[in-house]
């Protein structure tokens, strides 16, 4: 995980400043170089590249035009290879919570819950599965989600840069190239792209835009699904919810334990007497790795899991 110098009040810069110093750019490239990516926003050439292994790797989606891809496919392989600042990956794909989410319809409606809230939600795409499924218990919902990373803006033109939810330029396109740090050594230009061109004073207007399926984005427009801010490091909401899902975000693989058992701290101190949160991830074959919990006198008690239940129960037991 990379230490960045950037500035969290990213709607309030007059200078976005990465924090990247020279010394940290590496130009020389070894054997067999390819020196350089691009990027796209058009869904049919992305669809053309991603047939080519050999070329998979020089394209990349424009992180401002991923709400006018209309392709679910194309949608979940844009999202498979978006990381986030923090080294966490946005991958996501439709129907990978489907068992988890009639056991979670039978747990919402035997104990109407009806305060949920889906956290690190990504796309969205599972989130709108979850809202539907619910929607079938005949309970009233205030169905809300997040995602630390769902909001990014834009500004300039030559080049366009993408700031993100820390206030660090993440990536930046001019004539069809991309300008990116956080890319393999390969890539020599990209990463002097981004050198030279993300440290320069914004003085165009910053446009915010979220990452979210289109169809996520329209239920939030109707009111029927509501975006809260929220971080789970930090944000606290004692008592707002009775129903909390938190998958593939709080993982080892991301995090260390202390800063996990803070996160767990503010999501357990969120649900409200008798809630339950769902608490796991996918693994690489698929399967998922799930407990639900049952908030009782401000403790977590197991209440049911699925393929060996989540890999955070000591952080659980420990509180």
């Amino acid at each position: 995980m990379h230490q960045r110098r950037c500035n969290p009040q990213l709607w309030r810069l007059s200078a976005v400043k990465p924090g990247f110093g020279i010394g940290s750019l590496s130009l020389v490239a070894g054997p067999g170089s390819v020196i350089l990516k691009f990027a796209t926003r058009s869904e049919r050439l992305l669809g053309l590249v991603a047939t080519l292994p050999g070329l998979r790797k020089f394209l990349v989606y424009r992180k401002d035009a991923i709400a006018e891809l209309r392709h679910p496919a194309m949608r979940d392989y844009v999202y498979k290879e978006f990381f986030t600042s923090n080294a966490t990956s946005k991958e996501t794909s439709a129907g990978r919570f489907r068992e988890l989410d009639q056991i979670a319809r039978s747990i919402v409606k035997e104990g109407k819950l009806g305060a949920i809230h889906d956290i690190g939600v990504s796309s969205g795409v599972t989130s709108l599965e979850l809202y539907r499924t619910l929607l079938t218990t005949e309970i009233p919902l205030r169905f809300d989600i997040s995602d630390k990373y769902a909001v990014y803006a834009c500004t300039g033109r030559r080049p366009v840069r993408i700031i993100d939810a820390d206030g660090c330029v993440s990536e930046l396109y001019i004539c069809g190239l991309l300008g990116k740090r956080d890319v393999s050594n390969k890539f020599p230009l990209t990463r002097l792209l981004h050198w030279l061109l993300a440290n320069r004073p914004v003085s165009d207007p910053l446009r915010s835009f979220l990452v979210f399926d289109p169809e996520v984005l329209e239920h939030i427009q109707k009111g029927l699904i509501r975006r809260i801010e929220y971080d789970v490091f930090t944000t606290r909401m004692p008592d707002a919810f009775s129903f909390v899902r938190c998958m593939n975000l709080l993982n080892l693989s991301y995090f260390p334990a202390e800063s996990l058992k803070t996160a767990l701290g503010n999501v357990s101190e969120s649900l409200q007497e008798g809630g339950v949160l769902q608490l796991g991830r996918t693994h690489p074959d698929g399967s998922n790795h799930t407990s639900f919990y049952r908030k009782r006198a401000k403790r977590l008690e197991i209440l049911q899991e699925v393929g060996g239940g989540t890999e955070l129960r000591h952080l659980i037991d420990s509180f």
